[in-house]
């Protein structure tokens, strides 16, 4: 669906050029963010915060490993019902550590989000900018499919516009 919406746009981008030139210039946002100092920041700070996550849930994954094998040790002289409950004791735990495990992955992620939000704000403000002061009808991400829109052919007269972005942001 989103190939056929941006391919429609194309189409009628160049069906409008008879009557009038549009000019398109293109930008890699990831480019542009992998290089600014305070997104460096963010992903050290980032990366701090998951790994105290993991190492707290390491701390859980080890006593819960124990416990199974201390099960596995003993579950010869239980009872049947003995280990029917300790099974389900297990199976609980196990259930709620997977559940930490998803909170914290959550956790760091919208804190990610979080802290990214302006700064992807001031980029696209940023763009912004300097598609205006070109004179650009439309800016196009240079990016992969997977971040949304993507160039299908740019030829050499179309204007990549991330160096330019970079600069007046260090500017700012």
């Amino acid at each position: 669906m989103k190939k056929l919406s941006v391919l429609a746009l194309f189409l009628m981008l160049f069906s409008f050029q008879a009557e009038a030139q549009v000019k398109i210039g293109y930008t890699n946002p990831e480019v542009i963010l992998s290089q600014l100092p305070e997104v460096q920041s963010i992903n050290q700070e980032i990366g701090d915060l998951l790994e105290r996550k993991d190492s707290l849930l390491a701390i859980q994954a080890l006593a819960l490993q124990k416990e199974l094998e201390d099960y596995s040790a003993a579950k010869d002289v239980m009872s049947l019902e003995q280990r029917q409950q300790k099974e389900q004791e297990l199976i609980e735990k196990n259930k709620d550590f997977e559940e930490e495990r998803q909170k914290s992955l959550n956790e760091v992620q919208q804190r990610q989000v979080t802290l990214l939000q302006p700064i992807e704000n001031k980029v696209y403000a940023t763009i912004k900018t300097v598609a205006d002061s070109l004179g650009l009808d439309l800016v196009l991400n240079e990016g992969s499919m997977n971040s949304g829109a993507f160039i299908f052919y740019a030829s050499d007269d179309q204007m990549n516009i991330t160096e330019l972005v970079l600069e007046k942001l260090k500017q700012s």
